[in-house]
């Protein structure tokens, strides 16, 4: 008899209908196309984008980050969190059994007047005032039926909690592989800075020498001498700066892979070219971000955790059905726990909130705000995105325009500081010229050096924006991101 009340009890609770509002995924207005996009066709994007730059090092690097680095292990151990929450969400709606052993002395008072048999009114063990002693060691059963369905949307904020965190846990990913690559350029350009620094300062040097000679032998003023060392002076303030900028760079690297500061000084102190991509980049449709993006996803799944919340608080408002069962054994001596003291026990209560001073209402109010706060917070972040992607795009197309007129400005710099000492050597022009010429193709190299740089890294925010790289998950665990229901 009994599985038959529960197994209506369980139809009953699976046809029910679940209280507060349904989810439904938000609508943004999407552009068609970038407008800052001169390319008009669509290539796939590669999701292990850093190996377009044809770096074995940032290859290695970005591996072993990903295996290392701390933050993404505290985003993988709050997918797992998320995980066992949403279990522990699932098991507080199903029937729960545990064990009970208690010990309890009681005394029945009777009121019975009668003196001449009548029976007596207190009931239970024992006869008239006596004082009795009850063991009872046996099983408890309880349920809550979830008539209303608030632990069903429990159970929807935690499925959507879980999957919150798998794409949380992917944008750390995304945000590291960006971090690796861009302070990885950072280091490769000031090294070639330092290295320019050295070749044009013992270029002046060698200047400088010459003219101190030509002063010795009354072609050259000490003006020129000491305009010539100053220049030369002034050059050499540049190299701490800049080796100062290296070693600040291996020591973020270092901390990235989730190692201490200097440990990569010796593999990375060697200066390397610095890593380019001639190819076009083609980004994907703005319709595809909101797929690719995991910050996006994320935003999406949190709106999903608020609308269940909605439903979970509105549950409260409705009655709660408890089923309660006692079986094992009961008797008056601890020694005599025989099957012939057999007990069993079933109850059922019904609680309904009649006034609670608007507590719950408020609550429903709350959750509802929470929502309205998740769709604006989504929206703002599909904005944020598309921003961030235009930005992105036309800061690398004008930065190769950039560096397109800077290389052009290196050679004729090159063939400027070839003629003014030509020039100055046959008596034809001021040495003034020479420094002139000397300081402009210092500059002219260093800004195409950093401009080379900040190519590489408008390219590498430009894969950042456009959600690239978590693919790779698989690499990190993939059964640790994979979002699983239990």
């Amino acid at each position: 008899m009994i599985r038959y009340v529960f197994a209506s009890c369980f139809i009953g609770l699976v046809s029910a209908c679940a209280v507060g509002p349904d989810y439904h995924a938000p609508v943004v207005p999407v552009p068609k196309q970038w407008h800052e996009s001169s390319v008009t066709a669509k290539q796939a994007q590669s999701d292990q984008w850093w190996q377009t730059f044809n770096d074995q090092e940032l290859n290695q690097l970005i591996t072993e980050a990903i295996a290392a680095n701390l933050d993404l292990k505290q985003a993988l151990w709050r997918v797992t969190d998320a995980r066992e929450q949403r279990i522990a969400t699932i098991a507080a709606g199903l029937p729960s059994i545990s064990a009970r052993n208690t010990a309890s002395r009681r005394l029945n008072n009777s009121s019975s007047p009668s003196q001449s048999g009548g029976a007596t009114s207190g009931g239970g063990f024992g006869v008239g005032n006596q004082a009795i002693n009850i063991f009872q060691l046996g099983f408890d059963a309880q349920w809550e039926l979830d008539f209303f369905g608030g632990v069903r949307r429990a159970i929807e904020a935690a499925d959507a909690t879980v999957e919150s965190e798998a794409e949380n846990s992917r944008d750390v990913l995304v945000i590291l592989l960006g971090d690796v690559a861009r302070n990885y350029i950072e280091l490769r350009s000031n090294q070639q800075l330092a290295d320019i620094t050295r070749k044009n300062l013992a270029a002046q040097r060698e200047t400088q020498m010459l003219t101190d000679i030509r002063q010795q032998s009354g072609l050259a003023s000490m003006l020129e001498v000491t305009q010539a060392q100053a220049q030369a002076d002034t050059t050499e303030a540049q190299l701490p700066n800049y080796e100062a900028l290296v070693k600040q760079s291996i020591h973020a690297l270092s901390v990235l892979l989730g190692r201490e500061p200097g440990s990569l000084a010796l593999r990375l102190g060697r200066q390397t070219t610095l890593p380019t991509v001639t190819e076009q980049v083609i980004p994907d449709l703005p319709s595809d971000l909101l797929k690719r993006r995991p910050d996006i996803r994320r935003a999406e799944r949190q709106l999903a955790v608020a609308n269940a919340s909605v439903g979970v608080a509105t549950a409260e408002l409705y009655p709660k059905v408890n089923l309660a069962a006692f079986l094992g054994l009961q008797n008056m001596k601890i020694t005599d726990f025989t099957p012939l003291g057999k007990s069993w026990s079933a109850a059922s209560t019904l609680t309904m909130p009649i006034f609670n001073w608007g507590k719950l209402n408020a609550n429903i109010k709350s959750k509802k705000a929470l929502f309205e706060q998740a769709f604006l917070t989504y929206q703002s972040t599909v904005l944020t995105a598309f921003q961030e992607v235009e930005d992105t795009l036309i800061a690398y197309r004008k930065e190769q325009e950039r560096q397109q007129a800077l290389a052009k400005a290196v050679v004729a710099n090159q063939l400027a500081v070839q003629l003014a000492n030509e020039r100055y050597g046959k008596g034809l022009t001021g040495f003034i010229d020479v420094l002139q010429t000397q300081l402009a193709l210092y500059q002219s190299e260093s800004l195409l050096v950093t401009s080379n740089a900040k190519v590489s890294s408008n390219l590498v925010a430009l894969y950042k924006a456009l959600g690239g790289g978590w693919q790779t998950e698989s690499k990190v665990s993939n059964a640790t991101l994979k979002v699983q229901k239990f």
